[in-house]
């Protein structure tokens, strides 16, 4: 049976740690089609990545819906299970991040939320963190304060703008530096990885 997984984009290294002060978004252009920011609002570290991409919301919606039996184009991604899709438009979602030794595994408890809009041009999927109903496996973390929404929207012709914005707590301990450049790197991965396979055996 088919079911679809509405992650957030979080390696092993998210950082949602506080930190006292704000910044602005900072920008940073992967390649011609991809732009990741980052910025700390409220004490909070967020990533916010963009990109235009070929392909409908529905479409966006069908790779999703398998994501649980092929999470290889997410980040570190071990396994994605769905825990609960018995109402419409809500999933609740275990995600496993691997993490190079030392470190830790990480893992998330999630509830995803979407709606399309009545012509289907429109995608917005609202992420939230449930990790507090459920038990902590004894050799992972946890990743806990998970903020994230997916937005995707009609762009011109056949193209759509497809955003993300999201922030969590990776647990451990782990410096900030690290933390902040790799949830950019990964970030940039996975959406490189997310329009290869939107654009696969598409001409334009």
């Amino acid at each position: 049976m088919q079911s679809f997984v509405f992650f957030i984009l979080i390696s092993v290294f998210v950082s949602g740690s506080s930190v006292a002060e704000e910044t602005p978004w900072q920008a940073e252009k992967i390649n011609q089609h991809i732009l990741v920011s980052s910025s700390t609002q409220n004490g909070i570290y967020q990533i916010n990545a963009k990109m235009y991409v070929y392909a409908t919301p529905d479409e966006f919606f069908t790779l999703l819906e398998t994501t649980d039996n092929n999470c290889q184009w997410i980040a570190n991604c071990n396994t994605v299970e769905i825990l609960n899709n018995t109402i419409d438009n809500t999933r609740y979602v275990h995600t496993v991040f691997d993490s190079p030794w030392p470190v830790a595994d990480r893992e998330m408890y999630t509830r995803s939320i979407h709606e399309f809009s009545a012509d289907h041009q429109h995608l917005s999927i609202i992420i939230d963190d449930i990790a507090d109903s459920y038990p902590a496996h004894p050799r992972r973390v946890m990743i806990r304060d998970v903020r994230a929404q997916w937005s995707m929207t009609h762009y011109h012709n056949d193209w759509y703008e497809l955003s993300y914005l999201a922030s969590a707590d990776p647990g451990g301990v782990i410096p900030q530096w690290l933390s902040k450049q790799l949830l950019k790197d990964s970030t940039a991965i996975t959406f490189t990885r997310l329009r290869e396979r939107l654009h696969a055996d598409k001409i334009f």
